[in-house]
């Protein structure tokens, strides 16, 4: 493999590459002890996209794509992404010391799920993007705008100046998530697994809340309390 190159694994991840961004695609490999309906229908997607496929006796259950490495998206490229699309009503998911790349590629799964416009991550102080992030991902990474961010406190303020409301989740904060409104834009910063949000992140907040009242066992997995704030989200929007 090149320096240039990446590896993906697993269904889901190269069917939606092929799907979404099928140009970042230059080689599959399927296991070849497999010969079921899904090996069929990727072949056949490849196919259809003119993507070459090779059968490897090196791989036992799940298919493998060597893709095109991207450039990671800056601070500079979120604001022209803002700045493109003024009319827009941003749903933003910031990560901020997530530790866990499973953690990292669970919460980004959610995002694509629940199409948020865009991921922020503190890429100091998270869990790389690296083979575990992308698998557990499940092919989300590939669909959401994720920007890399040195300095999270100055994308928070410049967020702000693009009149989008920073929510940050905390099981301390007063306010539960189903008082809130998300139908304007807004972004939504999720702490690390075990300290939450850092002191600076929580003052550059616009509101805390919490997804829970249970006083006695307050905290959810990060990723879970992703997928649950990003879903009230979406509820919110559609009805």
């Amino acid at each position: 493999m090149k320096n240039n190159e990446d590896i993906r694994t697993g269904f889901h991840s190269i069917e939606n590459i092929i799907s979404f961004n099928p140009f970042k695609i230059k080689k599959i490999f399927l296991p070849s002890l497999r010969d079921d309906k899904r090996i069929e229908n990727l072949i056949e997607l490849a196919n259809k996209n003119n993507i070459s496929f090779e059968i490897s006796k090196k791989l036992k259950k799940e298919p493998q794509a060597i893709i095109k490495k991207q450039k990671n998206l800056d601070l500079k490229d979120l604001k022209k992404f803002i700045d493109e699309n003024k009319n827009k009503k941003f749903s933003i998911l910031i990560l901020d010391n997530i530790l866990d790349p499973r953690n990292l590629g669970a919460c980004i799964r959610s995002a694509a799920v629940l199409e948020v416009d865009a991921i922020i991550i503190n890429k100091h102080q998270c869990a790389p993007l690296n083979d575990v992030a992308h698998n557990v991902s499940a092919g989300g990474a590939e669909i959401v705008n994720i920007f890399h961010i040195s300095n999270l406190v100055n994308c928070v303020k410049c967020l702000k100046d693009f009149g989008i409301q920073i929510f940050g989740l905390s099981e301390h904060a007063n306010d539960n998530y189903t008082d809130c409104s998300f139908n304007d834009s807004c972004a939504i910063i999720m702490g690390s697994e075990e300290f939450g949000l850092r002191k600076k992140t929580i003052e550059n907040c616009d509101r805390l809340i919490k997804l829970n009242c249970n006083k006695n066992f307050k905290s959810f997995n990060v990723s879970v309390a992703t997928g649950i704030i990003l879903s009230e989200l979406s509820r919110q929007r559609k009805y």
